[in-house]
């Protein structure tokens, strides 16, 4: 089994019957946390100049060939971040600078260190919702699902307790929390009570309940595909949706085309497009950005093809997009709570909506 991130190639190897969601988990959690460490999507260079720290980590992750913990705030303590310093040590005298600072750590909660001191004491939240939809030729939505993600970004001092309050907790599902959660105040009382970890990590990921989902879109993009004697015509039409007037940025959509297409053209108005005919061929659009006062937008693809009726084009718009501000699934942070600490709490919540899986077919 194997996972493709950027340039690289996570591969496991099994030798008895596994979950395979679970090792696709494992490589992906791998994938995150090389990004984690170096602070860019690893490369073969990014692996070579931290060769000890891939593989310091992996032999944390995994013993004898069971998961051990991907918990990035544990491995935190295990595996010190890579810094200049430290490789230049590790290459001089052969020997890891590596710290185990784990054995700081408090048995009640393991990932977070004892006597942890900052100058400022803060606390931040992102909220992630993630689209997945597939929409048909006439626009109806075939499918629709909201999944999100609580990530976080702990400053605190000493061993805090925080209570964090949602405002639509009990119409999330298959909610699934960072080990530092109090589990049973969750189900009794549907509010998250955490001893934070030191640092970034992700404190929930949520799937909203089917009967909560209201189906709005923050872009509309419908598709269109017109055989002709020679070729081709693909038209995609974009317009924006409901974002509670926000702009809708980062737009790019990718429309495979024929295996057999040649002679294409383009033609749009606002944007940018690239043609690919390296492996299969394929347009790519991208807008910066849509405003809710902006008009639609078309885009116009013709090609010819040696067998119009024959063709294997997937007459389908893979999209992707973000809404900085706006939250699809209208989750917000009634209150974030700070308790046996003394210390004044600076807190800041952000919220976003991106495309997930989003498909328009035609």
């Amino acid at each position: 089994m194997h996972i493709q991130r950027g340039d690289l190639t996570y591969t496991a190897v099994v030798s008895t019957e596994v979950a395979p969601l679970e090792i696709l988990e494992l490589l992906e959690s791998i994938s995150t946390l090389l990004y984690e460490y170096t602070g860019q999507v690893a490369t073969e260079l990014t692996i070579k100049e931290n060769f000890v720290c891939v593989y310091q980590l992996l032999s944390e992750m995994i013993d004898s060939g069971r998961v051990v913990t991907t918990d990035t705030s544990v491995l935190r303590g295990l595996v010190p971040v890579p810094s200049l310093m430290g490789r230049v040590i590790e290459n001089v005298s052969g020997f890891s600078t590596n710290t185990l600072a784990n054995s700081t750590a408090s048995h009640d909660a393991p990932w977070r260190a004892r006597n942890i001191r900052h100058t400022s004491n803060q606390f931040f939240v992102d909220i992630v919702d993630r689209i997945d939809a597939i929409i048909d030729t006439t626009g109806t939505c075939v499918s629709y699902d909201i999944l999100g993600d609580i990530t976080c970004k702990s400053r605190l001092s000493g061993m805090p307790h925080l209570v964090m309050t949602l405002n639509r907790a009990r119409e999330l599902d298959d909610v699934a929390f960072h080990p530092c959660v109090v589990r049973r105040t969750w189900d009794a009382e549907r509010m998250i009570a955490f001893v934070p970890p030191d640092g970034p990590f992700k404190l929930a990921s949520y799937h909203m309940a089917t009967q909560a989902l209201s189906r709005s879109m923050p872009l509309r993009v419908l598709g269109e595909a017109r055989c002709t004697e020679s070729g081709m015509t693909v038209c995609v039409t974009v317009e924006p949706g409901e974002t509670g007037s926000r702009s809708v940025e980062n737009i790019r959509i990718r429309v495979p085309l024929d295996s057999r297409a040649y002679n294409i053209g383009v033609q749009c108005k606002s944007g940018t497009h690239m043609v690919t005919t390296s492996r299969r061929p394929q347009v790519e659009w991208t807008l910066d950005e849509i405003r809710p006062s902006d008009s639609a937008i078309r885009l116009v693809i013709q090609y010819s093809t040696r067998n119009a009726v024959q063709s294997d084009s997937t007459n389908a718009a893979f999209v992707t997009f973000e809404v900085p501000g706006y939250s699809v699934s209208s989750i917000k942070v009634d209150a974030l709570r700070l308790l046996r600490e003394s210390y004044k709490l600076f807190k800041g919540v952000r919220y976003s909506t991106v495309a997930g899986s989003f498909q328009v077919r035609f």
